[in-house]
């Protein structure tokens, strides 16, 4: 870790509050349609709310290769949040994450505060920094390509955006947002990729969203967003969660093995190598088996003990979406109950 986190002193952070579940979805998984894959996660993020789900997090994909076998994801997590608002009354609505380079963030904080208004307070604003160069050239962005320059010019609009969330002017003659939600802006999250970043998350107050496949390991990220919180400030720690129910583990994962070998196909450039259906199980953080199996699995990864909001994730593996509707019944009902009884008082060390 860098001087400037190892510096910091460890916060004190109370373990006792209630894990909270959450359903996350990619949508760049498709058995049909882009469309049908729409409508299919719509139905599941309701049947989510039915099984007691706290939240639903969609991440923002843009643009498509068909010819390459890349079809697409949702490029508009706002429009999308809106259909599923209507549809729901408790199931708190995030964006995992919108890539804040792309947008003029002024725009973000327009769309958020609307959702925000109409769904009664409901959303949860995850950004993140970055953005393919092919595609902030097809927006008109020009990338930064000085990590640290990058950094500044993301936070920068972040405060705009928060300002502006708050009621502060975002003109000289005085104009503001309208609705301006203060609140929202009280309930931020980034998505963060490197040990610094997840710090700074840490020592700004924000929350924390950490994905399955990362460079650095999650459990390295927890733990430096951990160290940066203020002394008494809440933690706020999204752990995407990776799961594939089964009989038996041996069962589960041969049943998952054509999906887990697509998968590494994207991730084997930046993950440690794998010579079996096992390893890339693990490379890529999948937890399968039984719901015994999968409670185990997930307790003894070593991020849990930092995590506050499990963020279910059921993409791809799956034939359809009643095998997703039962894997999210099994891990409600058996899984995260499980998970409630085992301590996190490690989050305080």
């Amino acid at each position: 870790m860098s001087s400037t986190v190892a510096s910091s002193p460890t916060a004190p952070v109370g373990a006792s509050a209630p894990l909270r579940i959450g359903l996350f979805a990619h949508l760049a998984d498709h058995r049909g349609a882009v469309e049908q894959t729409y409508l299919d996660h719509l139905d599941l993020f309701v049947h989510a709310e039915s099984l007691g789900v706290e939240s639903a997090w969609v991440r923002q994909f843009h643009l498509a290769r068909p010819d390459a076998g890349r079809l697409g994801g949702l490029p508009s997590p706002f429009v999308f949040l809106g259909a599923l608002a209507a549809r729901t009354t408790t199931l708190r609505l995030g964006t995992a994450a919108i890539t804040l380079p792309l947008e003029q963030e002024l725009r973000v904080a327009e769309d958020a505060a609307v959702l925000d208004a109409i769904s009664g307070g409901r959303v949860e604003l995850g950004l993140a920094n970055g953005g393919q160069p092919q595609t902030a050239a097809a927006f008109g962005v020009t990338p930064i390509d000085d990590r640290e320059k990058s950094r500044r010019a993301y936070l920068g609009s972040v405060d705009r955006l928060t300002a502006a969330l708050r009621g502060r002017p975002v003109t000289p003659d005085g104009e503001v947002l309208s609705p301006a939600r203060p609140e929202l802006a009280d309930r931020v999250w980034h998505a963060t990729l490197t040990e610094r970043s997840a710090f700074e998350t840490g020592r700004r107050g924000e929350g924390v969203l950490i994905g399955t496949t990362q460079v650095v390991p999650a459990e390295i990220s927890a733990a430096a967003y951990h160290q940066g919180l203020a002394e008494g400030a809440a933690p706020r720690l999204g752990l995407s969660t990776w799961i594939f129910p089964g009989r038996s583990r041996e069962e589960a994962l041969a049943r998952a093995e054509e999906g887990l070998h697509a998968k590494w196909e994207w991730a084997r450039d930046f993950l440690p190598e794998a010579h079996s259906t096992g390893q890339i199980a693990d490379r890529l953080t999948l937890h399968y088996g039984t719901a015994d199996d999968i409670a185990a699995s997930i307790a003894r990864h070593p991020a849990f003990e930092h995590t506050t909001h499990v963020q279910l994730q059921l993409d791809g593996l799956y034939r359809d979406l009643e095998e997703q509707k039962d894997a999210l019944e099994l891990f409600t009902t058996q899984v995260a109950p499980a998970l409630e009884g085992i301590s996190r008082a490690a989050v305080a060390a």
